[in-house]
């Protein structure tokens, strides 16, 4: 499909960036949010009134933030979709809310992809973050112009859900990863260590990984609010994670343990501090059984 025309619903905190790497690239994007984004338009994008002006373009792709958001989208759109007319969709919800769009999205001829980001919207912003593709494979093949345009690296996974489920998978890894980095911090400071030291050391060493020096810096400044990767995104997933553990019989013994510490920041009402708070949270643990020893 050779198309320049591409519709966006949804211009938040990655919609915006995704949506200036198009224009970037000379994509022209008709874009709807509830709410004015004059960025978008400052950087050439055409807002338009409502969700159904941005069916004009063959290709539409949306980043929003719920569910219900999703719902009333398609609702919107149905009566004006074509067939073979394809929907990118880049945000995550439960895999049933997707196919049950998708199906209804197929009745009018029309496509919806199941693609995932993987990355912070900083790194939307510099096209480094990731995208999970799936879904009808011509149409992801014709789009590749789009994905290239969006990201650096996208990968096609398969049949529609493997980029939900893959997203569900790389969330649990950062989620333990961020979970150890608390601990080996904590655990290096009771030990005698420079925390400082520490990071400066691990990041480049064999035991680095991308969560830890993105969210070990955050750790020692203590540096949670407001949360670029807060809590509330990842409750979520790691619920539908031990679903999808459960669904296909899945031995996740680091999960558990992970959701067990995260259960407790939602408890604490942690929603909007960023992940990396989970340090405070190993401090008290680790508080806790202190004073149970003496």
């Amino acid at each position: 499909m050779s198309t320049t025309l591409l519709g966006f619903i949804g211009l938040g905190n990655v919609g915006e960036p995704m949506a200036a790497n198009l224009l970037a690239k000379d994509f022209d994007v008709l874009g709807y949010d509830i709410r004015a984004n004059a960025n978008f338009v400052a950087r050439g994008g055409r807002a338009v009134a409502q969700v159904a002006h941005v069916a004009a373009a063959p290709v539409i792709i949306q980043s929003l933030p719920t569910v219900a958001a999703l719902e009333a989208t398609i609702e919107a759109l149905l009566p004006v979709l074509r067939p073979r007319q394809v929907i990118i969709e880049i945000s995550s919800y439960p895999l049933a809310a997707k196919r049950a769009a998708a199906e209804r999205v197929a009745e009018r001829g029309a496509i919806l992809l199941d693609c995932e980001i993987s990355g912070l919207p900083p790194q939307v912003a510099e096209r480094k973050a990731v995208i999970f593709k799936s879904g009808d494979a011509r149409a992801v093949d014709e789009l590749h112009g789009v994905f290239e345009a969006m990201a650096e690296q996208h990968f096609y996974l398969g049949e529609f859900g493997a980029a939900t489920k893959m997203k569900l998978i790389a969330n649990t890894m950062v989620c333990v990863h961020n979970l150890m980095a608390a601990e080996a911090l904590t655990l290096g400071a009771r030990a005698g260590l420079d925390p400082r030291r520490m990071v400066e050391v691990l990041v480049p060493s064999a035991a680095g990984s991308a969560t830890f020096a993105n969210k070990a810096p955050l750790m020692l400044a203590r540096s949670f609010r407001p949360g670029r990767g807060p809590f509330r995104h990842m409750f979520g997933y790691l619920a539908r994670a031990r679903e999808m553990a459960r669904e296909c019989g899945a031995s996740t013994p680091l999960l558990h343990a992970a959701s067990e510490v995260y259960r407790r920041a939602e408890s604490e009402g942690r929603h909007e501090e960023d992940i990396a708070a989970v340090l405070e949270i190993v401090e008290a643990y680790d508080s806790e059984r202190r004073r149970g020893d003496d």
